[in-house]
C-alpha cells in the first residue's frame, strides 16, 4: 500500500460521500428529484475518485485499473449537474428529449468501454487495441473537461436569468438566496480549466512531473459541500413551502383601520392582505414607489404617527408572524431558520437580533416558554 496525506485525504473523501448518500436516500424527506441527482452526482463523483485512488495506493496497476474497474464517470457527472440544478431551480419542469441527449457523451464512452472489457475477456490483447483503448480514455477526459466548462458555465448563466425573474415578490412564490450555487458553479468552472491544464502538461510534456492532487483535493471538497449545502437548502425550501401552505389558508390579521392618515391605512393593507412584509428586500423606496408617495413623506407620517421607523414596523408584523409558527406544534420540529426566512427575515442571524430586540428571548426560549406553560 502507497498511503500518503493526499490520498488519505482523497480516501475519506471517498467513504465520506458514500455515507453520506447512504444516509440521505435512507430519509424520506429527501426523495425529490433534485436531491436523486444531487446524490448522482456525488456518487458518480465518489466512484470516479475511487477508480483512480487504487492504483494510487497500490491496490492494482492503472492497466488492471482500466481493464476490470474504470468506467467514464468524468462524463457522466456534467450532465447530472445539470439535471440537479434544473430540478432544483424549477422542481415542476419536465425534462425534454433534448436535455437527456446530455448523457449521450457518457453513454458512447461507455458503450466503447463495455466493448473494450469484453475484449480483454476474450484474452484479445493486441497492441493496437490497446493503444486505440489508451487513445479513447485520453479523448474522453479532453472531452468532459469541456463539456464539464460547458455546462457549468451555462448553469452560472440560468442561476443569473433564475436571480433576475424571481426578483419580484410574490406572496405564493418562495424566494431564496442562491449565491451558494452561482459561487459553488463558478469556482468548480476555474478548477475545471485548471484540470484541463494539467491534462494538457501531462500529455505533452510527461517528462515534468504533474501533481493533481491538490485538484483532486479542492474539486472533492467543493462537490462534497454542493451535496451537504444542496441537501440543507432542500430541507429549508421543503419546510418554507408547508408554512408558506399554511400562512395562504389561515385568517389574515385585520387591517388597522383607526389610523388618521390614510396612507397609514393604504400601508397596514400592503403589508397584511398583499403579505408585502414577507418579502425579505422589502424596501421603505419600494412601499413609497407602490403607494405613490415620496419617500420622506412615508418616512416622516411613520415616524409621527406610529413613533417609530419604517424598518422596525415592518418588523413588528415580521414577529407577529413568526410567533405563530413558533408556537405552532405542527411546525415544532422545523427549523429556526425557516421559520424566519418565512416570516419576512432575510437570515437568521437578522431573525435572532431582530426577535431579542422586540421580546427579550431568543425564538427558541420564547418557543419553549410559550409550549411549556
Amino acid at each position: 500500500m502507497n498511503f500518503n496525506i493526499f490520498n488519505s485525504l482523497i480516501l475519506a473523501g471517498i467513504v465520506q460521500g458514500f455515507i453520506f448518500v447512504i444516509v440521505v436516500l435512507s430519509n424520506k424527506k429527501y426523495k425529490a428529484k433534485s436531491t436523486l441527482f444531487l446524490l448522482a452526482v456525488i456518487l458518480a463523483y465518489s466512484l470516479g475518485n475511487l477508480q483512480y485512488l487504487l492504483p494510487d495506493i497500490g491496490v492494482m496497476l492503472t492497466t488492471k485499473m482500466y481493464n476490470y474497474v474504470y468506467l467514464p464517470w468524468a462524463s457522466l457527472i456534467p450532465a447530472l449537474l445539470y439535471f440537479y440544478s434544473v430540478k432544483f431551480l424549477y422542481p415542476t419542469k419536465t425534462i425534454t428529449l433534448k436535455e437527456k441527449l446530455l448523457f449521450l457523451p457518457f453513454l458512447v464512452f461507455l458503450v466503447l468501454t463495455i466493448i473494450y472489457r469484453i475484449g480483454i475477456v476474450l484474452n484479445y490483447k493486441n497492441e493496437i487495441f490497446l493503444d486505440f483503448f489508451e487513445y479513447i480514455v485520453n479523448f474522453h477526459e479532453v472531452l468532459a473537461i469541456l463539456f464539464s466548462v460547458f455546462i457549468l458555465l451555462f448553469l452560472i448563466r440560468k442561476v443569473f436569468v433564475y436571480e433576475k425573474n424571481h426578483a419580484e415578490f410574490k406572496a405564493n412564490r418562495i424566494q431564496g438566496n442562491i449565491n451558494w450555487l452561482k459561487i459553488i458553479f463558478t469556482i468548480l468552472c476555474s478548477f475545471t480549466i485548471l484540470w484541463g491544464y494539467l491534462i494538457f502538461r501531462a500529455l505533452y510534456h510527461p517528462e515534468k512531473i504533474t501533481s493533481f492532487y491538490p485538484l483532486w483535493i479542492g474539486i472533492a471538497f467543493l462537490i462534497y459541500l454542493l451535496g451537504h449545502i444542496g441537501i440543507y437548502k432542500f430541507g429549508v425550501i421543503s419546510e418554507r413551502k408547508k408554512i408558506r401552505n399554511y400562512n395562504s389558508e389561515i385568517k389574515r390579521r385585520s387591517v388597522n383601520s383607526q389610523f388618521k392618515n390614510e396612507h397609514l391605512t393604504a400601508l397596514e393593507n400592503l403589508l397584511l392582505n398583499e403579505k408585502a412584509f414577507l418579502d425579505s428586500q422589502l424596501t421603505l423606496e419600494g412601499v413609497a414607489e407602490h403607494l405613490k408617495l415620496s419617500t420622506s413623506y412615508l418616512s416622516r407620517i411613520i415616524n409621527s404617527e406610529l413613533n417609530t421607523s419604517f424598518t422596525d414596523y415592518v418588523n413588528s408584523h415580521r414577529i407577529e408572524e413568526a410567533k405563530t409558527y413558533l408556537v405552532n406544534p405542527d411546525f415544532s420540529n422545523y427549523t429556526i431558520i425557516s421559520i424566519g426566512l418565512e416570516a419576512g427575515f432575510n437570515s437568521k442571524s437578522s431573525f435572532f437580533y431582530v426577535f431579542k430586540k422586540a421580546t427579550g428571548k431568543t425564538p427558541l426560549a420564547y418557543k419553549k416558554e410559550i409550549l411549556s406553560a
